[in-house]
């Protein structure tokens, strides 16, 4: 039985979030923020507000100049007057950006409620929750009713309220809950191994189109195209040659029974909620009309924004008076990838021919400069709805251009811009912001600027499992369920509770690998007080792990271990961003147990593991707005923001506007309610991003480019820059703000640092490790200088598997006696038995997928007995050994000989494989050693049968020598750097202790 006041780890929490421990501690859940005023916010400066009871002051930043504000009605203009007094029919505010459209959306339900209009008859929808609070939070100084007894918020917000008390009716339900991402993944996985379709499931790589998958089912969702619907059209569409057409039937299956399993845990996803409401709206007229009694006028915010199925849902609410008011602006549609359809503001155009239209084009954001560049880059989308926004505000400073050498000096030009405006006294930190057109860039900027001393928060920014913090905590519970995870360890031992130098960290982990010991059992018995602590908070923990839920259990580790103590970390704004993350995880984690019956640890890891498999990746914990920092963020995040000074980097042709990337598989036109039109285009879409980030301006924009980013190509310059220019750009160099060097730097995020090799002088090498150390040096340390140990995985047996199998049964052959199946597949049977497989759930499919694999080689004569097979070799390169094996030597009729090495991944071209380095050792091998000659090299992918032969020429084996030479340079001279990227670093078994891992 559980103690009083916790639950057994197996049952679900009942108390209610409020009532449970918070990580921080008692007193310590709202540590003190610094006491500015925001300045980045969601109401532009047309909305701000003016307090009559303080004698008409304004509340405004005060590091904000004058600024054109409207107070009343009576500084409404003449556009925005018209807007809010029509309140009969339907109603399209064409808005442009900083037009002042949340004001006229507020005094709109104003001058309804003035009307007599009752609050809960009034719907007005919006797609944040910040903006239905910022609505909220502006009507409610009239009749002070509070916001349960109002309609004003998100799309899926009320769609999940309305179908709570009319889903029954439709088959939703009953106390129904929106499913999480990493839930949605594990159902659609488990659809997949359940059918195992031939287009859309491989053996090998059985997750690689999940995600694939689930975009289709919900962009068929935002279609309104339903598990029946998209199954009657795969039923009366043939089979036919296009594997595309092939794989969306088997996708009709897959959304059929993924769906049924996602009702059957009574869990719905949030475009569920717009689906279900449209359904019964349409199939149920006494629902519609109930509906239309309710809600005399709807009122949408940023109606650009909605997909088709929203769109839907607008029109069935309206009822037959037909009172909708949507606010839209064509110029700043952005969200395509959400579903949305700049198409649209067009629709509604056409669904209500009799729609009065009223066009807001007063500008009270932007200086004069920065809207002329975003109103050039802008009018070159011929298909845009006319509109001319006029500054109010006069002029200002000229948008500047700031061009850089590489990507790095474009990070710290950057810093060193914005460390100036703020030392001058011209912005103040939080009214600054960076706005990257993609996640992933953010990195950059964040360590210049943490490096030139100033302090910045990343807002929605992705990465929030690779913060330091974060993966010290999960370290402490990966650590507490597996203490002999070497990995984990350490990384606690590196924290200041313990204080172990890393440097005999190392040399204890090279001595348990050594001795084949546990790592914690080493730790448990040496003198240095630091690792016994380690072990002994472990044992203490994974003895309340026993019989405490996951939850209950990290608040114990938090407490216990005083991990917050915050006076150790650098400065406030770091204190603020760590204690949020762990806030933030805890939260997860409590989320997952109010989700999920079994509460004991190993089962939220097994999730955890999920989530990382799903690259589910949240958001780092957002702080709070008076937070005086930087802001980084992506421009889809600033939408609905401003700020003092914007700066744009990385506009290069391929960065800004970003290359087009497939979206996978599709729905079928025939299913498609309607055709985008070209202005969808890409190119249109990353204009409109484009000038989102100008327009979140008021004082100042500088747009950056560098000539070099990855790889040795010249980037060019966006073509958005011409536009942008215009003739009254400034330009900046780069060169100009880096020198002279920039000193006094800080680094503000704790990191692992790890101890330089003190192991002997190498004299040997494998392919292996010049393989890993050209991947990244980081990694070669970790694995090869401080011998951690990796994780195995399924790809990985599997190909050693297929080795074995092949080894063995080639080996058996005779002169007189040539190869069976028979006899193959008993060496097949034989390898799986050896081999002890990491993932039992994928074995059945792997297993097939084998046998299929080897019945085609043998069936195409391509099993016959080798020369050699598995032939290890030692080769000089430069004083040093290189080892390796090679899987199997034929000698031709010819007298020619043929290198062949198998391979289980996807095949590559030659011209690929022409600097493939192992191909490269195999040819060094073979002539030096083994004296072949004449000789070819061939990879044979089993997958395919495809047997790929490469020509490696004596220039390009020279080119592959001195690689290996660099790379025993490097090891010899202790330099293992990391190369982050985030592709490699999603799988590297070390990424919970590498300070530099991707995000």
């Amino acid at each position: 039985m559980a103690p009083a006041g916790r639950a057994a780890p197996g049952s679900r929490d009942a108390r209610p979030q409020a009532h449970r421990r918070h990580p921080l501690g008692v007193g310590q859940q709202h540590p003190a923020r610094p006491p500015a005023p925001s300045r980045a916010h969601g109401l532009d400066r047309a909305t701000q507000r003016v307090d009559w009871r303080a004698g008409g002051a304004r509340h405004q930043d005060p590091a904000v100049g004058p600024a054109l504000v409207i107070g009343s009605d009576t500084a409404l203009t003449e556009a925005q007057q018209a807007a809010v007094a029509h309140l009969t029919g339907p109603l399209l505010i064409v808005a442009g950006a900083g037009t002042g459209k949340t004001r006229v959306l507020v005094e709109r339900y104003r001058r309804l409620r003035q009307e007599g209009i009752a609050a809960e008859r009034i719907l007005l929808l919006t797609f944040t929750e910040k903006a239905a609070r910022e609505v909220l939070d502006r009507v409610e100084q009239e009749d002070y009713l509070p916001a349960a007894e109002r309609f004003v918020m998100t799309y899926h917000a009320f769609a999940q309220r309305f179908l709570e008390e009319e889903g029954w009716l439709c088959g939703v339900p009953k106390g129904f809950r929106v499913v999480s991402e990493v839930r949605k993944w594990e159902l659609m996985r488990d659809v997949l191994f359940a059918q195992r379709p031939a287009h859309l499931f491989h053996a090998q790589r059985p997750y690689e189109r999940i995600g694939e998958l689930l975009k289709l089912v919900e962009r068929a969702k935002q279609e309104l195209v339903s598990p029946p619907e998209f199954q009657a059209w795969a039923s009366t569409t043939a089979p036919a040659e296009d594997p595309v057409v092939d794989a969306q039937r088997e996708a009709a299956r897959v959304y059929a029974e993924y769906q049924q399993r996602l009702l059957g845990e009574d869990r719905l996803d949030f475009d569920d909620t717009i689906l279900y409401s449209v359904q019964l709206l349409q199939d149920e007229p006494a629902v519609r009309a109930r509906q239309a009694l309710r809600f005399a006028h709807v009122m949408v915010d940023e109606f650009q924004d909605t997909n088709f199925a929203q769109s839907r849902l607008l029109e069935l609410l309206a009822g037959p008076d037909r009172n909708l008011c949507v606010v839209g602006d064509d110029d700043q549609s952005i969200y395509k990838f959400r579903g949305a359809s700049v198409a649209n503001l067009r629709r509604f155009r056409a669904v209500y021919p009799d729609a009065v239209v009223v066009r807001l084009e007063e500008n009270y954001r932007s200086r004069g400069p920065i809207l002329r560049a975003a109103g050039r880059l802008i009018a070159e989308d011929p298909d845009r709805l006319k509109k001319r926004l006029q500054a109010t505000r006069g002029e200002g400073l000229p948008v500047s251009v700031l061009t850089a050498a590489s990507v790095t000096d474009e990070a710290d030009a950057v810093a060193a811009f914005v460390k100036t405006a703020i030392d001058m006294g011209r912005h103040r930190p939080r009214g600054i912001a960076i706005l990257l057109r993609a996640n992933a860039h953010l990195h950059n900027f964040a360590r210049a600027l943490q490096r030139i001393g100033v302090a910045y928060q990343v807002s929605g920014g992705r990465g929030f499992y690779q913060q330091p913090e974060v993966k010290d905590c999960l370290a402490y519970l990966r650590a507490i369920d597996g203490p002999d995870d070497t990995v984990c360890l350490m990384r606690l031992l590196s924290l200041p509770r313990y204080a172990v130098d890393p440097v005999q960290a190392g040399r204890w982990a090279r001595r348990a690998r050594d001795d084949g010991r546990r790592f914690f059992d080493v730790l448990a018995e040496v003198e240095e007080q630091g690792a016994r602590h380690l072990t002994a908070d472990l044992r203490r923990f994974s003895a309340k792990a026993l019989r405490l839920g996951v939850d209950d259990l990290f608040y114990e580790v938090m407490e216990q271990t005083r991990y917050l103590d915050l006076e150790r970390f650098a400065g406030p704004i770091e204190r603020l961003q760590v204690s949020a993350n762990v806030q933030k995880l805890a939260e997860l984690i409590t989320g997952y147990c109010d989700e999920h019956p079994d509460h004991h640890l190993a089962a939220y890891l097994k999730h955890l593991d999920a989530t990382e498999a799903a690259q589910a990746d949240e958001e780092i914990a957002p702080l709070d707005d008076t937070v005086n920092a930087v802001h980084l963020m992506t421009v889809h995040q600033a939408k609905g923001l401003e700020f003092d000074l914007v700066i744009v980097p990385h506009l290069v042709e391929g960065r800004f506007p970003s290359n087009r990337r497939s979206e996978g598989l599709s729905l079928p036109n025939e299913l498609l309610k309607e055709q985008l039109p070209p202005a969808e285009l890409h190119l249109a879409e990353e204009r409109r991003l484009a000038y989102v980030a100008l327009t979140r301006a008021c004082e100042e924009v500088v747009c950056t480019l560098a000539g070099r980013y990855e790889g040795v190509k010249d980037w060019r310059p966006s073509r958005f820059l011409t536009p942008i220019r215009g003739d009254e750009a400034r330009e900046l160099a780069a060169a100009s703000l880096l020198a002279p060097p920039l000193s006094g730097t800080v680094e503000v995020a704790r990191q692992v640092e790890l101890p330089l090799n003190d192991a002997p002088p190498i004299t040997a090498l494998s392919y292996t490790q010049v393989d890993t150390y050209l991947r990244c040096p980081q990694m070669y340390q970790y694995r090869f200088v401080f011998r951690l140990p990796t994780r195995p995985r399924p790809q990985m047996q599997f190909g050693r598997i297929l080795h074995e199998a092949l080894k063995d049964a080639l080996g058996s052959i005779e002169r007189d006696r040539p190869l069976t199946w028979d006899m193959l597949d008993a060496a097949y049977v034989a390898a799986w038995a050896r081999e002890r497989f990491c993932a039992p759930e994928q074995a059945p499919s792997l297993q097939d997928l084998g046998r299929t694999y080897l019945r085609r080689a043998l069936d195409a004569g391509d099993l016959s007995k080798p020369l050699l097979l598995e032939q290890p070799f030692s080769l000089r390169v430069d004083g040093l050994r290189l080892s390796g094996r090679i899987d199997r030597v034929d000698r031709h009729p010819d007298g020619s000989y043929e290198v062949i090495d198998y391979k289980t991944g996807s095949a590559k071209r030659a011209v690929e494989l022409q600097r493939d380095l192992q191909l490269g050792v195999y040819a060094l091998a073979a002539r030096e050693v083994f004296r072949f000659d004449p000789l070819s090299l061939s990879y044979y992918y089993l997958e395919t049968g495809a047997r790929v032969t490469v020509d490696k020429p004596t220039d390009r084996l020279e080119e592959d020598r001195q690689t290996i030479v660099n790379v025993a340079e490097g090891i010899r001279a202790d330099r293992f750097p990391a190369k982050p990227d985030r592709m490699k670093c999603s799988g590297c078994d070390f990424r919970l202790l590498c300070p530099s891992a991707a995000v």
